[in-house]
């Protein structure tokens, strides 16, 4: 049978995630005493323990014993992702959005009680709009303020910014901390720092589908030769995150990891682009300038300085 998670199995591993427990443990004191919300946006970097968070908190609801990192064959079957009680609201196979048909597939039985567990749990892979349609977004907002006692809700974001408002009026936000990544942790406190501040991660990839497939291989092909001077890369790249602005943060995370894998030479001028996108980035929203105009300027003077 196959599995409903659309993550890798190393992101779901809550073992590899030590800075998340504590949230989980907050949430099972919450759900013995009878106060675990209906809603709950769960806020961090793609792939850094969100998605780890999600899974074993969904088995934790379902769970006929309500325990915690629990290894009953409920809380297996919901960590596999083959659970009756558990469905996941995603984007759909050869789609770019999630749809109201997406939406209203999967709360055709919203109503029912649960097949096995104490819960049935919904996990919207990705709160963000887009990929979630307004459409969408008003028939999921419907089911939010007329919420089911055995149902919860549990809505995946890297940015609460990126969520329309009413949907983030009608949930409980919790932030999953996550590490920087490994590959930035010999780049110095500069780098750590820079990594810190992305909104976003590597991970965020995952969230625009095949379409950031077709970025990330770009991006690849791109940025050495930005890295080289090329300002023809620079204006390619600043064109791609014009069309979706958040891309700023992926570069630079992009950049960093670069980084790590380049000659000791080129290292430092990987972090001075992974700074330059964020500024571009943060110019060109309080400037109401052009993205390619702001990033230019920016990198350039980031590579220059280098």
């Amino acid at each position: 049978m196959s599995t409903l998670w659309p993550f890798p199995d190393d992101a779901l591993r809550i073992s590899r995630f030590p800075a998340a427990s504590p949230v989980l443990s907050g949430l099972h004191r919450a759900l013995h005493a009878g106060t675990v919300p209906n809603t709950l946006l769960l806020v961090g970097e793609p792939l850094a323990g969100r998605e780890a968070v999600a899974a074993e908190l969904s088995a934790m609801l379902i769970c006929p014993e309500g325990r915690l990192f629990c290894t009953c064959s409920s809380c297996q079957r919901v960590r596999q992702g083959v659970h009756p009680d558990l469905h996941l609201l995603r984007v759909g196979v050869g789609h770019k959005e999630i749809r109201m048909e997406d939406v209203e597939e999967v709360l055709a039985n919203f109503q029912q009680v649960p097949f096995e567990g104490r819960r049935r749990v919904y996990v919207l892979a990705n709160a963000h709009t887009p990929p979630l349609n307004v459409f969408a977004a008003s028939a999921l907002l419907k089911t939010l303020e007329e919420p089911v006692a055995h149902a919860c809700w549990l809505l995946l974001a890297c940015n609460p910014l990126r969520v329309l408002p009413t949907i983030v009026s009608r949930a409980v936000q919790l932030r999953v901390p996550s590490s920087p990544a490994v590959a930035a942790e010999n780049l110095g406190p500069r780098a750590l720092a820079l990594l810190q501040a992305v909104p976003g991660s590597l991970g965020a990839l995952v969230e625009e589908g095949e379409e950031g497939e077709g970025f990330l291989q770009l991006a690849q092909e791109l940025l050495p030769q930005a890295m080289n001077g090329n300002y023809l890369a620079l204006l390619r790249l600043s064109a791609l995150v014009r069309e979706r602005p958040w891309r700023a943060s992926l570069l630079s995370a992009l950049s960093l990891a670069s980084a790590s894998q380049v000659q000791p030479e080129l290292a430092e001028r990987a972090v001075a682009l992974a700074e330059g996108w964020l500024l571009a980035q943060r110019l060109s929203e309080q400037l109401y300038l052009g993205f390619e105009a702001t990033a230019l300027a920016s990198l350039g003077r980031a590579l220059e300085g280098t």
